[in-house]
């Protein structure tokens, strides 16, 4: 269990492999969502609605309700070595990526 408070920013990352799929069960919350080609902010205010977060997508979460509780399931269990945590190195490797 992670708590934030209403003005905290979460996410601030990607990753290499893992898939994510983010429902707020609770409350609501904001995401960033950033492919390395565009970007676009996500009102996640109910749990029937998810947002999928494939591989290589830099996500933050923040501007949390008092009350919101956000579920992040995940494709691959935890790998410190799958995140990239330097928006410049994610930028990077979309880059080369498309190569």
């Amino acid at each position: 269990r992670v708590e934030a408070g209403a003005m905290e920013i979460r996410g601030e990352h990607a990753h290499m492999r893992c898939h994510q799929f983010l429902i707020a069960v609770k409350g609501s919350l904001h995401v960033v969502v950033d492919d390395g080609h565009s970007r676009e902010e996500v009102l996640l205010d109910r749990p029937s609605l998810g947002l999928h977060l494939p591989p290589l997508t830099w996500g933050v979460q923040y501007r949390y309700s008092a009350d919101a509780v956000l579920l992040v399931l995940a494709s691959h269990h935890y790998d410190a070595l799958d995140y990239i945590r330097d928006h410049d190195q994610f930028l990077a490797l979309v880059r080369n990526a498309k190569a």
